[in-house]
């Protein structure tokens, strides 16, 4: 696998962060701190990355679904942030199923995590738009400022001057971080 394996990352330009977490999935361990409280090797309550059924997911927008605890804090940050700028939190991207993504991973090779890997795939993860989704907007320098209030954070690989600059990427790390 070795041998196959590295080629293809450096094909496709990996970070050092994202080889870190395909190393991390390959060794069933948690590469990212705060995800610790969340998920293990053995997954979270039993169910793998991008395995989770229906019913311990919750709603936070049209077709976007999270796990439940994050989900509920989601909707406390989009409330504060609709009382903020009067509209609603745009989110396009939430929980990943594990065939999307393989299917992410296909169409945009330096763009999505390695299947498994994904904290979308564990429901604790979004992607979200109109100005969050560039540095430096109102939107985003306010999620900057209030997310983790909420218990999200714009993970250091994701912020500007990150090894993958993704403004709209935002994960829910709990109380770790209120």
């Amino acid at each position: 696998m070795r041998s196959r394996l590295l080629p293809w990352l450096r094909k496709h330009r990996w970070s050092t962060a994202a080889c870190s977490v395909l190393l991390a999935a390959i060794l069933g361990v948690v590469a990212t701190p705060y995800l610790s409280a969340f998920a293990t090797a053995d997954g979270w309550r039993g169910y793998g990355n991008g395995k989770m059924p229906a019913d311990k997911l919750c709603r936070v927008g049209p077709g976007q679904k999270l796990r439940c605890d994050a989900a509920a804090a989601y909707g406390e940050l989009a409330a504060a942030y609709k009382v903020h700028f009067h509209k609603e939190l745009c989110i396009t991207d939430s929980y990943r199923p594990y065939r999307a993504q393989v299917d992410l991973l296909r169409r945009k090779p330096t763009l999505g995590a390695f299947p498994g890997t994904s904290n979308h795939g564990w429901g604790l993860a979004v992607d979200l738009c109109d100005g969050v989704n560039d540095f430096g907007t109102p939107q985003y320098e306010w999620m900057s400022a209030h997310a983790a209030a909420y218990g999200w954070v714009h993970p250091e690989w994701a912020r500007e001057g990150g090894s993958r600059q993704e403004p709209w990427h935002w994960e829910f790390a709990g109380d770790s971080v209120r």
